[in-house]
């Protein structure tokens, strides 16, 4: 057994279902905002649509994750973590939670300040504001540099994790990996 194994604990079911399924949306989400130009135009509409719905569904997600974090706090950290490297990493989550949330928020004024609604399949939002170049100008570009922000430390999260599995191999991304997991872990 490598060392700081034995005092790893696992995040719950909920928590790792949580984090992969944001990851996911986030990236999804990203990769469209990225590539929306580049779609022919009679999908563009359906590809704008998208990219708002999984900005919908990154935002519900993150606020049930914060709700289910308040009653579940994470494991504590293995015992190669230094008290600097975990007060980065409270800053980071921290960083990344508020992200989570800004660039959803700031993406639906956007949306409706472009004079779109939102179709859900079974329920539109219709359109309820009139197109302003003016307001929706600035707030694409907010959106677009809090995207790329959360992007930028997403990858600094992952760096890290990769180096705790690779360089302190303290399996701290055992705890976070869908599955069994370590031994003994619930």
């Amino acid at each position: 057994m490598q060392a700081g194994i034995a005092t790893s604990v696992r995040y719950d079911r909920i928590a790792i279902f949580l984090h992969w399924t944001i990851a996911f949306l986030i990236v999804t989400a990203f990769l469209l905002g990225l590539t929306v130009d580049d779609f022919p135009k009679a999908y563009k509409d359906m590809v704008v649509n998208t990219h708002s719905l999984l900005g919908v569904a990154v935002l519900f997600f993150t606020l049930i994750r914060i709700g289910w974090r308040f009653g579940h706090p994470p494991p504590p950290p293995p015992k190669s973590v230094s008290t600097w490297m975990e007060s980065l990493s409270k800053l980071a989550h921290f960083l990344l939670y508020v992200l989570m949330l800004a660039v959803p928020l700031i993406g639906l004024p956007t949306l409706f300040y472009r004079g779109r609604g939102l179709d859900f399949g079974l329920f539109q939002v219709p359109a309820f504001l009139a197109r302003t170049p003016e307001i929706f100008r600035p707030l694409t570009e907010l959106h677009e540099l809090g995207a790329y922000a959360l992007i930028g430390l997403a990858a600094g999260h992952v760096a890290a994790a990769l180096y705790h599995q690779w360089i302190l191999r303290d399996a701290l991304i055992a705890r976070m990996v869908p599955g069994r997991g370590l031994e003994g872990a619930p």
